[in-house]
């Protein structure tokens, strides 16, 4: 190796032991042997052109130690922690220094956009991994929130739709009664003003599940499904439920059934799916803070988190597969689905391991299948005994 790279290294190694030295040192929890203390001490004093290979012998073992006692924190996230402690001293010092106004915005810019002063390129990928992860986490809750009601108001408006529907055709047998002449006049009155009152409530639910689907007027299941929803705007202009076989009732049964389609899949795929993403963002965001409070953070690379939200996100909807299979036609809030999919989104590794498991069980329940003589000898009753 030559000498410049050797020395090279050899810096850098005493600038991590000092680094290693000061955090142990620091830490109440944290026993520091003397005879690691000496000999941190003079591998770091000793020029760097004086090594022989016996000092670089012991300063090899130092760090070993150190790194060994300072687990889980590392020289990276200890550059880190240093990093962010040197921010808060220098916004301070600024802080009493610049004017009141301006004060709050600088601190604001400075979190979100990295450490200038220090320029320290950890503490640059440190602030926009946080970054990424708080914006993913409140994105994700913003929306889980937004579907979730907006599942709630269609699920309740297609459940009255439901009720008005059964009490109308129930009223468009007394109706058939009353063309026979087989019901009172007065009687007869009071049906007519039900069903009045009916078809406008009827229409009142009909038109609000058109409202509610407005914005998902673009997700058609066929070019014909889309000619007789426009052609039921022309048709909705009249005030009148006539029977089961009117227009305006196909209008209402067909716009139903596609509003009940939106919620099908809203409920069963997108939302298992955004809560799949949002149990395995709260992982990554709680693994974070955990390593940040015991100062053992490590920036991760871009793509394991992709993996980890990937992952979360294919178990979420799983889940709502088999879980919503058996729900309800219209359910606004299905609590068993909420916490499976946001469960199995949070622990991705436990989910997989359980599936690993019952993986090797099959693989080996076949494989005596396959090999009877791995299986235990049986007694024959016509074998003669010895």
């Amino acid at each position: 190796m030559p000498n410049n790279e050797r020395s090279e290294k050899i810096q850098q190694a005493k600038n991590t032991i000092e680094r290693m030295l000061r955090y142990a040192a620091s830490n109440p929890t944290i026993v520091l042997p003397n005879e690691t203390l000496n000999n941190g001490i003079f591998s770091i004093r000793k020029e760097t052109e004086n090594y022989t290979n016996t000092d670089e012998v012991l300063l090899w073992k130092v760090y070993s130690e150190l790194s060994i006692l300072i687990s889980p924190a590392s020289d990276i996230s200890i550059q880190i922690a240093d990093g962010l402690k040197d921010f808060i001293a220098a916004s301070d010092t600024d802080s009493k220094n610049a004017p009141a106004v301006l004060e709050k915005p600088k601190r604001w810019h400075f979190s979100w956009s990295g450490s200038k002063s220090s320029g320290n390129k950890l503490n640059e990928i440190y602030n926009i991994n946080i970054k990424g992860i708080t914006t993913g986490l409140i994105v994700s809750v913003f929306l889980y929130v937004f579907i979730q009601c907006y599942i709630a108001l269609l699920s309740d408006t297609l459940t009255n739709s439901t009720d008005l529907l059964s009490k109308h055709e129930s009223l468009m047998v007394s109706r058939r009664l009353i063309i026979d002449g087989a019901t009172p006049k007065v009687q007869s009155e009071q049906i007519y003003d039900e069903i009045e009152m009916l078809n406008n409530q009827l229409l009142a639910s009909n038109q609000a599940l058109i409202d509610l689907t407005t914005m998902l007027s673009n997700v058609r299941l066929s070019t014909s499904t889309l000619a007789a929803l426009n052609a039921c705007s022309s048709i909705r202009s009249i005030n009148v439920v006539a029977d089961n076989s009117s227009p305006l009732m196909s209008c209402i049964v067909l716009e139903r059934e596609y509003a009940s389609s939106i919620y099908t899949v809203l409920s069963r795929y997108i939302l298992p799916l955004l809560l799949g993403f949002i149990g395995a963002t709260a992982y990554i965001t709680r693994n974070t803070l955990f390593h940040l409070y015991t100062n053992s953070y490590v920036p991760p690379h871009t793509g394991m988190l992709t993996m980890r939200l990937c992952l979360g996100g294919l178990l979420g909807a799983i889940s709502g597969i088999f879980i919503s299979a058996g729900a309800k036609e219209a359910e606004g809030f299905n609590i068993s689905l909420t916490l499976m999919a946001l469960i199995m989104g949070y622990s991705v590794d436990v989910a997989f391991n359980l599936f690993d498991s019952a993986i090797d069980r099959l693989k080996a329940w076949s494989k005596g299948l396959r090999d009877p003589g791995n299986n235990p000898p049986t007694n024959d009753p016509n074998k003669p005994s010895t």
